[in-house]
């Protein structure tokens, strides 16, 4: 029996260094941790969370990103065939960032955000809509 337990550890040994970098690797890069939507940012944080929105009205994508520091992420706004993106930095490992976009076209909308490689961390949905018209 105790030949076995040795044996078993002698592999362990052997092989442990070899797991540990490979489940680094997976764990390493970019992450968004949190991402709101909402009608602007103060003090550091989301306020009026929403998914609808008005023609006309800036929309605010706040997020949470771990692994930096890193070059940059990229926020990508869609609208049908239209983006509209833009790069902000991610400077520290834990690191709160936002980006907004005036909202000029109603329908359905997309803002996605990508690393420096272009892999896709994160795409968020909303709906901006027609404003109501005033009552006469």
């Amino acid at each position: 029996m105790n030949k076995h337990l040795v044996l078993l550890t002698v592999v362990f040994l052997f092989l442990a260094p070899a797991l540990i970098p490979a489940q680094e690797k997976e764990s390493k890069g970019l992450k968004v941790t949190e991402a709101k939507l909402g009608k602007d940012v103060q003090n550091k944080r989301i306020v009026d969370t929403t998914t609808t929105f008005t023609v006309n009205e800036k929309a605010y994508l706040w997020m949470r990103i771990s692994g930096g520091p890193a070059d940059s992420i990229t926020v990508t706004w869609k609208s049908g065939d239209q983006s509209y993106p833009s790069k902000l930095n991610v400077g520290a490992n834990s690191w709160r960032t936002w980006s907004f976009k005036t909202l000029y076209t109603a329908g359905d909308w997309t803002v996605s955000v990508t690393d420096a490689a272009g892999k896709t961390l994160k795409e968020m949905s909303f709906k901006v809509v027609e404003a109501p018209k005033p009552k006469q």
